[in-house]
């Protein structure tokens, strides 16, 4: 279980690294795709791990709205179904 200021970190690492990962190469889409899914992951460890307010304050912290959380999640979730 990661603390809030763990959570946070790893989060804006995340965010960091999208936002750098934009333009229409193949490759730059591909790896935007790997860091849409990382972050889904972490949607979902944050939800799990942190307490409701603490996640409140998380998404407006990072400044990621519902939409684009709910993305990541979908993101997360469609790769984690290939897989199977």
């Amino acid at each position: 279980m990661k603390t809030f200021t763990q959570t946070r970190e790893i989060f804006i690492e995340a965010i960091d690294q999208l936002k750098r990962l934009e333009g229409p190469e193949k490759v730059t889409q591909a790896l935007r795709i790997v860091k849409e899914r990382e972050a889904g992951k972490l949607c979902y460890q944050a939800e799990e791990d942190l307490p409701q307010a603490e996640l409140f304050l998380l998404k407006d912290m990072l400044r990621v709205g519902k939409n684009n959380w709910t993305r990541y999640k979908q993101i997360f979730l469609e790769s984690m179904h290939k897989r199977k």
